[in-house]
Parts: structure tokens; sequence; C-alpha cells
């Protein structure tokens, strides 16, 4: 099975980390390339076996993703797993860990099956080295500026 995964650091304690992506509301703070959040059926903290929906708009087709959080072990990791998805298969890992001055290290780690056969070993290589890479680099991104404008508020 194909897998993703990228760590950054981010200026916020592995717990600050936790709470913000256990709450799916907080997908609105992390912008997709070419996706706009229509809706998100969600708890504001993760339970295990609980499951959310979100609706996303990406160019003229409208995704519907149902997840559920398979394992939440506050503050160091949180599992969510595809229901319904645009995938035939979906395992997300969020990975935080603490660093030092600090600062925290957050890793996604995705694995994956694609919706179709035919695309095969060459639709897992496109995904994993143009898609997954845009799309989590931006979340990271997006991320780190939260955690930093909050910083700065206080």
């Amino acid at each position: 099975m194909p897998v993703f995964s990228l760590a950054s650091p981010v200026a916020a304690t592995p717990a600050e980390l936790f709470a913000f992506h256990e709450n799916p509301h907080n997908l609105r703070a992390l912008p997709t390339p070419g996706m706009r959040i229509l809706d998100i059926q969600a708890a504001p903290t993760a339970r295990p076996g609980e499951d959310f929906s979100v609706s996303v708009r990406q160019g003229p087709l409208t995704l519907r993703w149902t997840g559920r959080w398979e394992t939440v072990e506050a503050p160091r990791l949180l599992v969510d797993i595809a229901v319904r998805s645009p995938f035939k298969h979906w395992r997300h890992e969020h990975i935080l860990g603490p660093e030092a001055d600090g600062y925290s290290t957050l890793t996604d780690r995705v694995e994956f099956r694609l919706p179709w056969h035919r695309g095969g070993p060459i639709g897992d290589w496109f995904a994993l080295k143009f898609v997954f890479p845009r799309i989590f680099a931006a979340r990271h991104t997006a991320t780190r500026d939260y955690f930093a404008a909050s910083a700065d508020s206080t």
C-alpha cells in the first residue's frame, strides 16, 4: 500500500497541535489548493469510533467524505480513517512530537489506495510525487501560520 509522509516543525506544544487537529472544523484554517470546504459535521473533540463528515468543492465536483476517529491518544497521536471517500482506502496519522524551544514536530502519514485499478503504480507515483506533497505542504504552512498568528496575538 502506498504511504505518504511529511514532517514539519511548528511553534506549538503537542497538546496545542492535538487540540487543533482533533477538531475537523479547523480544516477551514488549512486551505487546500483547489478545494473549498462546503460543510463540516463533527464534534469539536475526537473520540475513538466517532464519525465526522466533510463536503468539499473541487473544480466542478462536490466530494463528500465520512471519516472515523480510529485512534485518539492525547497529546501525541490522532488517526482517522475513511468510511466513505474518493479513495478506496485512507488511513491518516497525525503524529505530534515535542521538540526543543517550544516547537513540536507535526507528522502527517497517509496510507492510501486510489479508487481505480487502471492507474496502478503510475497513479500512486503521481499522487505521491505531485498531489499529496502540494496538499500537505500547504496544510503544514497554514498550521505554522495559524500558531505564529496565535503567538503574535498574546
